[in-house]
Parts: structure tokens; sequence; C-alpha cells
């Protein structure tokens, strides 16, 4: 994987690789890309390795705020701005970190705002971050507002990160990247990063071990709710004298305003089994104070609160072996531990991928974050909102009918049946069909008349009671003694004996598919085609259908595959017609055809007495274009593309004007050149290649830079070499004093490239004399080839010490 380092203009300093590749001088070890849910921002930290002669070019790389462009895993541009480096000389070696916001929003401040009215989120984002040349990418809720208040200055990153949280939205950044610039950044507003992928985790492959914690610190089987208080009053609302009617009937609310779980007080309350709806149940009671202003909010708060804490909070520590290449920031995954019959779902928080070596790279999952970050803060504050919420384990439900209480002619309808087993799995959403996963949770759901439901077991007073229906809310053909012909089932349970009559009070769920079309002998697959402006109704899998418009028009050929009609292709090979018009081609290949588009109505700006008309010809390898005038058909201009490049001539009544033609990686242009009107007209030319623009990029570079007599010893490597400049190497010379130069009494010599070029004895060294302050006039030996200077000892003696060669720019 390449790394590209450039500086703010987008300049390109060296190229890093990271990986097996060790061709490359500059590679990168050790390095972590950091994703995180709650960041929109990414974080990297690495070191960069180099042999010693690339010392100067290495640290030129590193200076602060410049750039390091990559392309990660999913084809993304990535723009990190550097912040922070570390040289060690001795080890050749820079550490190094940034991130993608850079200082672009993380250093400028906002101040406090309060919004007058409801504003959207890329509203929000254009006043906090207004000139920074950052744009809304991905936006997932272009139309929600929110009328938001910000009490204190923050910076523009900080107050995005709190407008993103009060929407209840995640963010990221992502860059556009051309070559070694970037053109375009963006920050992405989502409601949820990642996705479920599929992928499951398991101990023993790619998980090494969980470690299961268990808290009941916040257990409570009540609360009761404290909301604000009123203008006008001392006493903040309550939930006494508000009606509340669970329809589940797992909660209640009493008159003294507390709101009782009675299911989990079965298993918690402290005089053990006792399920009281009243304040003397001995419930786990928790007061809690919320800002709700009414009771039908405070209500929905503490009923929130108490869904949550009434059983004890299990969180999963997971340490893993291998993490699979695939999975971003954000996913989910599955989760699983045989031996404990454990299956959970997992979200991953955050990510530490390295390139070099993908093995060694790490995640966070669940609901937890340790702090680890270095480079952003609000890393660390994630710990304290996340740690303490639970995982989740899937459950399905497996019902199956029986003729008795052992499972005697078990089915999967209830038609005819007296018996229903109902068993919560964590294994498979598909019910099992052994008898054994059901033994001892039969029950009879068909009594004398069928009007009742079957009482508990001895000790309690709870009765299941089952319904059958043709609606998903059972209000269509509900019955509950009747199942025949029903495609839906319902039940309940509470401690009334009779079956209620309300089809709201059951929890409803299909349970008979539709009926298989007949077959003949277990090969009648054909399919039914219809024609028609609306699709047919009740299609069977692989029924076609030719969609038509109101004039008879075919529009469309499709298929049905079982929940939806699928648009098909006509081959165009099928297809014979002499015109087509006003039609639209995409994807199409056209082989030994020639095309020819005319065209008017196009004129030269300030000319107005005639119009232009031409024509565009495709053929034999070539687009050409030619333009004539209507005045007297004189030819304007002529285009034209082929597979050894591009001509363009501009006329003038005849007379070839100027003149662009591009080819085989040269670019020549040519036009008329008249000093005067008495002059004689020329023809002037020039040409501009990729050698050219090289040098020309490359000027005013710097490309060394350190201090050197120079002595025979001393050889400055040059980074970009005297061949791939436009004019030479421009040598800064500085006053040499108490050791050191002083970078402040320069003078200035020019190592011309014509000297590497037309130089034919051999030998390449010059005598460079310049005149400096408190110096004189001296002249230095300099030795080079196209990539090094090298000096003589004769440099370091006398005056000549007095001055040392500090920067060599290209020129």
């Amino acid at each position: 994987m390449e790394f590209y380092f450039t500086d703010r203009s987008f300049h390109l300093l060296g190229i890093a690789t990271a990986g097996s590749d060790h061709t490359n001088d500059f590679r990168i070890s050790g390095e972590i890309e950091r994703t995180n849910v709650d960041a929109a921002m990414v974080a990297f930290t690495g070191t960069l390795y180099f042999p010693k002669k690339q010392l100067s070019k290495a640290e030129a790389m590193f200076q602060d705020l410049n750039y390091m462009l990559y392309m990660d895993d999913d084809g993304n541009g990535r723009m990190i701005t550097i912040t922070a480096s570390h040289a060690d000389g001795t080890g050749y070696c820079i550490a190094f970190e940034g991130t993608d916001a850079g200082n672009d929003l993380k250093n400028e401040i906002v101040d406090a705002y309060t919004a007058t009215t409801q504003m959207t989120f890329e509203q929000y984002f254009n006043i906090f971050t207004g000139n920074s040349g950052w744009d809304i990418g991905v936006n997932e809720i272009p139309t929600d507002v929110r009328t938001l208040t910000f009490d204190s200055e923050e910076t523009s990153y900080d107050r995005m990160n709190s407008v993103a949280t009060q929407f209840g939205v995640e963010t990221y950044f992502s860059f556009s990247i051309v070559g070694t610039t970037m053109v375009k950044c963006y920050l992405n507003v989502v409601k949820k990063r990642g996705a479920d992928r599929g992928i499951t985790l398991r101990v023993g492959d790619e998980i090494n071990r969980i470690t299961v914690d268990s808290d009941s610190t916040n257990l409570m089987t009540a609360v009761y709710a404290r909301g604000a208080t009123p203008d006008g009053s001392e006493t903040p609302i309550n939930l006494v004298g508000y009606s509340y009617t669970d329809p589940t009937g797992q909660f209640v609310l009493t008159k003294e305003g507390y709101l009782l779980d009675t299911v989990s007080n079965r298993i918690y309350s402290r005089l053990r089994q006792n399920s009281t709806a009243t304040v003397d149940g001995s419930y786990l009671n928790h007061v809690i104070d919320y800002e709700a202003t009414t009771q039908a909010s405070l209500l929905q708060s503490a009923l929130e609160d108490l869904k949550q804490n009434n059983h004890p909070a299990v969180n999963y520590t997971i340490e893993l072996a291998k993490i699979p290449q695939n999975i971003r920031c954000g996913d989910t995954v599955q989760i699983e531990q045989e031996d404990r019959q454990l299956y959970l779902s997992a979200r991953v928080l955050e990510l530490d991928k390295c390139y070099s070596n993908p093995s060694s790279s790490t995640m966070v999952m669940g609901d937890y974050l340790l702090e680890t970050s270095q480079v952003a803060k609000q890393y660390q504050d994630l710990a304290q909102k996340l740690k303490d919420i639970p995982k989740t384990i899937q459950y399905y439900p497996w019902i199956r009918y029986a003729d008795d209480d052992q499972g005697t002619n078990m089915s999967a309808l209830p038609a005819g049946k007296k018996y229903m087993a109902v068993v919560y799995s964590n294994k498979s959403s598909v019910p099992s069909d052994n008898q054994a996963d059901y033994a001892g949770k039969w029950a009879l759901i068909q009594g004398n008349d069928g009007a009742d439901g079957k009482p508990g077991p001895a000790g309690t007073s709870s009765y299941l009671h089952t319904a059958y229906a043709n609606s998903i809310d059972g209000s269509q053909d509900f019955s509950t003694t009747d199942g025949n012909g029903k495609s839906y089932f319902g039940q309940y349970v509470d401690q009334t004996q009779a079956d209620s009559t309300d089809p709201t009070k059951y929890s409803w769920a299909l349970f008979k598919g539709t009926d298989g079309r007949d077959g003949k002998d277990g090969s009648d697959n054909v399919p039914v085609i219809t024609v028609g402006t609306t699709y047919p109704t009740g299609p069977k899998k692989g029924d076609m259908h030719w969609l038509t418009n109101s004039s008879g028009v075919v529009t469309g050929y499709y298929t049905y595959d079982g929940s939806s009609w699928q648009v098909n292709k006509v081959d165009a090979s099928v297809i014979s017609a002499e015109t087509f018009n006003g039609m639209t081609f995409n994807g199409v290949t056209f082989t030994g055809s020639k095309f020819i588009s005319s065209f008017t109505g196009v004129k030269p700006d300030g000319v107005a007495n005639y119009t232009v008309h031409g024509t565009t010809t495709m053929a034999s390898g070539s687009i050409v274009t030619d333009t004539y005038s209507d005045a007297n058909n004189s030819q304007i201009t002529h285009t034209e593309l082929n597979q050894f490049g591009l001509l363009s001539n501009i006329y003038n009544n005849g007379t070839l004007m100027g003149s662009v033609q591009a080819t085989l990686g040269t670019l020549t242009l040519g036009s008329n050149y008249q000093a005067t009107s008495s002059s004689p007209v020329e023809w002037i030319t020039s040409s501009l290649d990729a050698l050219r623009v090289l040098q020309l990029t490359n000027n005013n570079l710097l490309v060394w830079h350190g201090a050197f007599y120079p002595a025979q010893d001393d050889t400055a490597t040059i980074s970009t070499p005297l061949s791939k400049t436009l004019s030479g190497w421009l040598i800064a010379w500085s006053y040499y004093q108490n050791g050191a130069p002083t970078y402040n009494n320069y003078a200035f010599t020019l190592l011309p490239k014509a000297a590497l070029i037309y130089n034919t004895t051999g030998a390449n060294y010059l005598r460079v004399t310049f005149t400096m302050k408190n110096v004189g006039t001296i002249f230095k030996v300099l030795w080079y080839d196209d990539t090094h200077i090298i000096g003589a000892d004769e440099n370091k003696g006398g005056s000549l010490a007095q001055a040392v060669m500090t920067e060599v720019y290209a020129v």
C-alpha cells in the first residue's frame, strides 16, 4: 500500500509503502488508522523508516501540517494532516500522528449561539463551518429540523459533534482526491454508521475468550417518578392521579403514583415470588427526577427506565484472535460461544486498522469503550457514556401443536389439535420438529367448549389464551375456538380465566402460508404470461408480464421471483427496425458504422450578421468537427481526435490563425503573429511535453538542506535530479561563524543544467566564485552528477571555511 506525502500546495514530497514491499527507501510500519462511531474524524499514527542518505527528504515530508494521502480498503480517498512528529536522528525513523480533520475545524473557534427558528443540520453546518473548505456530502436527514442553543464558545469540530448528537445522527469525513491533489472534503451525516454484514465471530476461531460480568447495582422493579416544578408551585409533578393501563399487564401504575413491574418483582422481590401489584409488595423502588413537564411524558420516561433496569446489566468482554478483513467501524456482528449457549449481537464501536500487518488490527465491540486515544479527547469521553449499556441476546419463539401433552402427532398447524407448546430458543429462527425440544411445555388449548383459558400449574393463577384470525391485527374472521382456514395465530397471558374477544389483546403471528399451486407430475413449472397496464393479482414464482402504457405500447418485460416483479432486458439482437426516433442508448457497441451529426445556430461572440453550421463525423477511428460561416461558407475551425492525438485549427477567411496538436505525449502550439501592420506574418510554434511540465513543476523546490563546506567526504544527495530541472540547481551559501551557519549573510551560485548536458570532458566539476561580507571573494570546488554534489578538502581551509552550503533549490 502506498502513502503520498505532499506540502500544503499538494506538491509531492515523497512516497512511502506499507507491507511486504521493501524496495522503497521509505517504509511505514506499526501504523494505526483509528475510526470510531462517535467521532467524525479518523486518527492516524505510525513510524516512517528510511536510510541515512534520505534523512533530509524524510524531514521535509513531515513538516507540521503537511498532508498524507492514500486510498483505504474501500477505495475511499483519505487526507491526513500531520499534527505532530518526532525524528530520531540516530535510528533514522520518524514517529508521527495526524487526523483527517486537520486544523480546519479543530482550531477554529465559534461563539455561543441561540437559534431563533427551527433549522436543518445543513443550515447549522453552514453557520459553524463557513469558509472552512468543507461541504456536506451524504445527508440522510435533509428535512429534519431543530431549534438549538449553545451556551459557550467551542471549536467548529466540537460544535458540529454537538449538533449531530442533538439530531441523533452519526458523522464521518470523506475526501475527493485526484492524483495527489485533494479536490473536495466532506462531512457526511448518517442515521447510523455501518451495517449487519452477516459476520459471525466464534470462540476458538476469531475469538480467544469471552468474559461475562453481571451488575445489579441499578436493578429496580418500581419507580416513583418526579418531573419539573410548574410555575407558581413549590412541588414537582408526579404520577399521582394519572391513569395508565399496560396492554401486556406487566406494568401497573398505582394510585400513589408508583409504576410497578409485576413480572420482574416475582423474581427479585425481597419477599420471594411476590406478585402483589401494590406498594406493599416489597418492590425494589427507585425515586428518579426527570425534566418532564407533563404526566404523559413523565410516565414514558419512567417506563423506559424501568424496562431497561428491571434485570441485571450484563456485559461481555471479548478477546479477539483475528479480525475479518471486510469489517468496518459501526458494523454489527454476531458472537457465539457454543458451550455456554451464548448468542449475542455486538457493534464495532472502534476499529484500529494496521495496513502493513493486518493481523495486528484490533477493535472494540459492544457498548463499552476503553480510554485509549491520545490524539482526540472526544474518544476518551465515550467510556462513561457507553460502558453500562447491557448487551442483547436474540430469542425466537417456536410454536407447535399436538394431540396430547406428550407431543403425539406434532404439527405446525393448530387444526384439530388440543395442545400447544411455546419454546423461546436462541438457536435458530426456524422452529424445531424434534418432540424432545418441547417436552414439559405442552398446554391444553381446547377445553370442553373452547371458550376459556387453561389454568396454569398449581400455585399460580395465570391463563394462556389463544385465538385465530385471517389478518395480522386479528380483526378479520376472529375466533377463539375455530382455527380452520385461519392464517394467523394470537396469544396472551393474564390472570382472568375467560378468553377476551378483543383482538388487540393478542400477539399475532402468521402460521399458515399461501397455498401452493397444483402440479401435475412434479415438473409443472410453466409460467403464466400476461399483458396489461397493471400487474396481475396472485402471481406465482416464474410468471411473466409484459407491462404496457395507456396506448398499448410495451414498456417493460417482468418476471415474478416469488415476492416482487423484477425487470428483464430484451436483447437488441432480436430487434429489427428501420428508423429509431427519440431514443436513448446506454452501453451499446456499434461496429463498422459512420455517424454524422449536423448542427447550426452557434456563432462567434459579437457577430450578428451570420450564423454558423457544421458537422461532426465519427469514422475510421477519428472524430472530426468542422464549422463554417453562412456568410461566405469559409471554414472557421477544424478539430480532429484519433488514436494519435488531438488537432485543433482556427481559421480567418481561410487563413490558418492558430493550431493546437497533442501527439504521443507532446503538446504543440502554433499561431500567426504580426508585430505591426507592415511587418510580415510569422508562424510561431512551440512544444510542451511531460518532461517540460515536470521541470516547471520542480521549479523553486527546496531539494536539499544541511550544512556542508563541502569537503571531500561530504556528499549532498539532491531529491530532484539536475536533468529534471528547468535551468539547474541554485546553491545558497551562508556565513559560517562559531561552528554554525548564521543564515543571514547569503550568497548564491548556479550549478547550471547545461554543464551536465554539454560537458564532454568527463570531469564533472566546477569552481564557483562568489563574494560574501566578512569573507570577501572566494571560490569553491564542486564535483557533481545528476543527483549529487561532492566537495573537496580545500573548501574547508582558510577563508573558504567561512562559507558553507546550506540549501539547494531547483530552478
